[in-house]
């Protein structure tokens, strides 16, 4: 299991029932429109993370980290968090519920890119869809929310 040291502050703790900072990790599936809309339904109060992962493994180039086209504001990975269907899918389910929504982006593997975002940032707790897999689409395809739950510093929430 995974430790991260956090340290109790007054501003971390908004309502003495629920957390002040929610990561969702949203894909523009069903399953995260269904998640994300759970987490600003029962932490309204809380500041929203919607953090999408491009899986590197099904990216044919990606850029080289010496020519710049990868780090800065003008960066790949800025361009398509600007303009992706999955950004686009976050505002439309903020707007339906009057909230605000930060979204990032990360390339790489979804379980790990969501683990290493933990580790590195102040989140208090993960909302994240589940496509409910089982048996051998489970095997072969995985289940990040279930690498997530089992490896997660935070609580969490899973949507079925």
């Amino acid at each position: 299991m995974r430790s991260v040291e956090r340290e109790w502050t007054p501003e971390r703790e908004r309502e003495p029932t629920g957390p002040s900072r929610v990561l969702v990790p949203f894909d523009g599936s069903e399953y995260a429109r269904a998640a994300l809309e759970y987490a600003l339904e029962l932490f309204p109060s809380a500041e929203f993370t919607a953090l999408t992962i491009v899986d590197d493994s099904s990216v044919p180039y990606l850029p080289n980290p010496f020519d710049g086209a990868g780090t800065g504001s003008g960066s790949r990975v800025d361009r398509a968090e600007r303009t992706s269907p999955e950004r686009e899918g976050v505002l439309e389910v903020a707007a339906d519920h009057d909230a605000e929504v930060a979204t990032t982006s990360r390339i790489g593997s979804p379980s790990r890119g969501v683990l290493d975002y933990l580790d590195e940032s102040d989140v208090d707790h993960v909302v994240i869809g589940s496509r409910g897999r089982s048996g051998v689409s489970r095997i072969v395809h995985g289940s990040v929310a279930e690498v997530v739950v089992r490896h997660s510093p935070v609580p969490m929430t899973v949507v079925p």
